[in-house]
Parts: structure tokens; sequence; C-alpha cells
């Protein structure tokens, strides 16, 4: 039976949920009256990280639909038989409407993908229903999209941030324009959010650092820093790493090494990301321990729930830990930057750590072939341990 928790908190059996009562008045035939949201954690400090977010979402979702509910009452008594608004359709169109988009969106696109995706999507659109009328999308101008970039510099949101909001919005209507037959629009195209942002540079941490990094893994022998150790010696993406099942990892080869392919509860970030990993130093010993550990098939069953990777809420502790224990400017993503450092110092050529580490080639010669033997890609990465 679950077990109401403060901040929204319920626990039923050892997985923390999220849930709360909608608003009343905002209840209707598009809204239930409560909503209920798995966190995929059993830790009470990373579900109450979580709550606090989903929280703040749902109240910025809810405000919007408060603020939509004035605007058509206020339409309602002084615009009923008055002349037509300045955001009204100025003639008849059979496009979806911006909601409409919206729901085609995610109706067609968000199988498979996270909680973030859907999300991400919902609140851009939600953004732009608050400066434009749920209005057809071939009648959206190029005002409105001003309106949004104005909008989004108002609630104090990055220059970065704008952009990746208008990347959302254009991907929903374009999308839905396309799915309708109708040409797609440039309006959300070439706006300008101002000048661009100097990038931050990415700590990357030194040889001593790696080495008390690895020195605490070996220790401390669990999922978690086997998973690190793994990223370490083989500058694996965390999600690539958490997402690996027993069969993507061959121990009895010559030559140790592991298959990055799409799975299920796993996409890859580019067509580049396919790829064999050999395994050294750390990586295999990591690899060894939780091959042998894991009784499922999943080779690291603690982040795997539902055909979904917890990438998130990974990282989030994964960080924290790290931050105690190493360096308070050590993240996750830093050890896939000094992979490509401790490659480049040994004297390895651009194009085998690109195909090492899954970036992307530099040129269209790179792609023809069959690549680099496992064993060369091993005689380099075997000059870092």
């Amino acid at each position: 039976m679950g077990h109401q928790k403060h901040h929204y908190l319920k626990l039923k059996g050892v997985t923390y949920y999220y849930t709360r009562r909608v608003p009343k008045p905002l209840w209707g035939p598009q809204l239930p009256t409560r909503v209920e949201v798995c966190l995929f954690t059993s830790s009470r400090t990373v579900a109450l990280k979580q709550a606090v977010m989903l929280n703040q979402e749902f109240e910025d979702h809810w405000q919007i639909l408060r603020r939509r509910q004035r605007r058509a009452l206020a339409a309602k008594i002084f615009s009923l038989h008055g002349p037509m608004t300045a955001d009204e359709p100025s003639t008849a169109s059979d496009a979806p409407t911006v909601q409409q988009a919206l729901e085609t969106y995610l109706s067609l696109k968000s199988h498979g993908r996270g909680v973030t995706f859907v999300t991400g999507a919902q609140r851009s659109i939600g953004y732009f229903l608050e400066v434009v009328s749920n209005k057809p999308i071939d009648q959206l101008r190029r005002q409105d999209a001003n309106a949004l970039r104005e909008f989004l510099k108002q609630r104090g949101l990055s220059r970065d941030s704008i952009s990746r909001n208008f990347t959302n919005v254009r991907a929903v209507i374009n999308f839905a324009l396309q799915e309708a037959g109708l040409p797609s629009t440039s309006i959300l195209s070439n706006v300008y959010f101002g000048e661009e942002e100097a990038p931050k540079k990415r700590y990357v941490p030194s040889e001593k650092e790696l080495i008390t990094l690895m020195s605490l893994c070996r220790s401390h022998d669990d999922q978690m820093r086997w998973a690190l150790a793994l990223m370490c010696d083989t500058g694996l993406r965390l999600s690539e790493a958490l997402g690996l099942h027993k069969d993507d990892v061959r121990l009895d080869a010559d030559i140790p090494y592991i298959i990055i392919a799409p799975r299920p509860w796993r996409r890859l970030k580019t067509t580049s990301s396919e790829r064999s990993v050999p395994l050294i130093g750390n990586a295999l010993w990591a690899s060894q321990r939780a091959y042998r550990a894991s009784e499922e098939g999943y080779l690291f069953p603690r982040y795997i729930r539902d055909q979904c990777t917890l990438s998130n809420s990974a990282s989030a502790a994964m960080n924290k830990w790290l931050k105690q224990n190493v360096s308070h400017e050590l993240v996750v993503h830093s050890l896939r930057h000094a992979f490509r450092d401790r490659l480049r110092n040994v004297g390895t050529p651009t194009d085998i750590i690109d195909v090492v580490g899954g970036w992307a080639r530099a040129g269209i010669g790179e792609t023809y072939g069959r690549g680099h033997s496992l064993s060369t890609i091993h005689k380099w990465m075997l000059n870092i341990v």
C-alpha cells in the first residue's frame, strides 16, 4: 500500500512517485483530477530533487492554463460581437492549431523517448501559447516569433535556453505542417537572440584526480563505481555505459571489448555513436565485476527501470559523489573530455580518437571501408593505461 509523503511524494513498494491533485478550476476533459508520475528511484534524496523540478513544471503549466482561461473569458465578455483581434486568424484555415500540433508531434514522436523529451516540448509550446492565441499554425507570423523571444528574455532565460525553446517549437510546428501536407515555415528560423555567449569550458580532471577516482572506485566496488571506471577508460557517454546489456560485453574475446548499439531502453546520440570499444585497465576490471555481479540481462540493472535508462538520476548521484570525494568541479561528462585529452597526449591519430569516442567523423573519406581494426584501436588505447 502506498504511503503519502511530504513534497507530493508517495512510496509504492520501494519506488517513489510524484502525485498531486490538479487545482479544481482547471478540471476538464483534457486534464485529469490528479497527476501521478513514477520517479524510478528508491532514494528519497533523489526523489525529493525530482519532485521539486516536476512541481515547478506543473505550476508553470497550470499558470499558463489559468491565463488562457482569463483570456477566453475576456474575449467572451468584450469581443463576442466586436471586431476581430490581432491574434485571431483573418481567414478560415484547415491547418491544425498550435495545441493540436503539439498533440500530433508527441503522439508520433515520443515513443521510446524519455520524459524530458515530452516535458521539453510541452514547456516550450506552453511558452509560445503565452504570447499567441491557439490559432492555426499556417497563420503564424514573424511577429509571433519575436514576441516569444521577448517573452523568454523577460523570464530571465539565457541565450542558449531561448534557442533551445525555439528549436522545440520549430520542430513541433514544422512536423505538424509536414503531416498536414503543408509547406514548412521559416518564421521561427534565424531569429536574433543577442550576441553569442562564450562557451563555458568543461572542467578536465588532472592525472592525480583520475588516479584518486579509480582508487575510490575499486575500494567501493559497486555498480556506480563500476560505471564510472568503465567511462573513465573508454570515454563512453553516461547513457551508453548504463544502457549496456551483458550481450554487449565480450570478455572472452582475444581483445575484450564492448559493443555500443541502439537498444529499446537506450537510444544513441548520433549514427557515429554505434561502435566497438576495446576494454583496458579500469574499464576491463569494471566490466568483469559488473558482468559477474549482474543476475539480469543488463550490465547495470540498478539504472534500468521499465525499459528506460535512468541517466538523469544516475548523473545527479554520480556528480554529487564526485564533487564530495574527488573535486568540487568534477562532473561525469568531464571524464569523456579527459579521455580525449589522454589519447591526444600519446599521439593517437584524430580519426582513431573519433572512432573510439563515437564522435562525428571529420570527412566523407572516413566513412569508406570497414574502418580501423579492433587491434589497431586497442594498441593506441593501451598507451594511456
